[in-house]
């Protein structure tokens, strides 16, 4: 159940300007029960502590409860109406730290019965001031992707507004990994994200690999981010501050002090 993920992820603006790039990276997927154990067999990665590669608990869902990211996610699942069993296994699917530095723009949770069975997937998305929103998925589509197509009711992007919706679909973690997230707007699609992604064993070695072949993978992704909207503002997209929208970011972890502040 453990294992890398080496992936290759596209983003294409459709409107109102032509805009697209394309960049490679890995993930790591873990089962979130054997964290601190594989953490010990693996050489230069670490959980709750600093390393070459870290995953910390800090970086994900937090409902405020003692025990990791497996209670605060199961106790945030129970807010939405969603029960689990207490076996449930649950695999995460997430950008680590590097070099104690992370930013995860989104993970990705996906559940299991006791058995294999699938019974959930979660995506955790971020945004650049470290605001967390968590979307839910129980169907699945014919293609055999779990799917749910919903209003955003976050701030993700300037050049993004709130009250868009994303449409997600998600494959299983297996040999080959696929995600769609595109964004719509009034039912016509604005924004396509996508990451097709292949199977690496995690190994001690690979991962030392990846420290050269991905260097600095976490710095690399918000410096990507911020290179990406400067060439939306020089190309004059429109954009949405914050603080305009407070209205449509709702249902948020950790929210932004700009949204504390009393609406004239």
């Amino acid at each position: 159940m453990n294992c890398l993920y080496e992936c290759s992820v596209h983003h294409a603006r459709l409107k109102p300007k032509l805009h697209a790039f394309s960049y490679k990276m890995f993930m790591f997927a873990v089962d979130i029960d054997g964290l601190s154990e594989l953490a010990l067999k693996i050489f230069g990665m670490s959980h709750n502590r600093f390393n070459w590669f870290s995953i910390n608990d800090r970086d994900h869902v937090d409902m405020g409860c003692p025990g990791g990211i497996r209670a605060n996610l199961l106790a945030w699942l129970a807010g939405e109406g969603i029960q689990c069993p207490d076996d449930v296994r649950i695999q995460l699917v997430t950008f680590p730290r590097v070099l104690g530095y992370g930013f995860n723009p989104v993970s990705f949770y996906y559940l299991f019965t006791r058995l294999g069975e699938p019974l959930a997937a979660v995506a955790e998305v971020v945004n650049t001031f470290r605001e967390m929103k968590l979307y839910t998925m129980e169907a699945v589509n014919p293609d055999g992707l779990w799917h749910r197509r919903v209003t955003k009711n976050f701030y993700v992007s300037p050049f993004s507004d709130p009250g868009m919706e994303f449409d997600f679909k998600l494959g299983l973690p297996a040999e080959k990994w696929r995600i769609n997230i595109d964004t719509y707007a009034d039912g016509e699609r604005m924004l396509l994200s996508s990451v097709r992604a292949e199977r690496r064993d995690l190994t001690s070695c690979r991962l030392m690999g990846y420290l050269f072949k991905y260097p600095l993978l976490s710095m690399r992704i918000i410096a990507l981010i911020h290179w990406q909207a400067l060439l939306l503002w020089i190309r004059g997209v429109p954009f949405v501050r914050k603080a305009e929208r407070r209205e449509a970011q709702r249902d948020l972890m950790r929210p932004h002090s700009s949204l504390k502040e009393k609406i004239p």
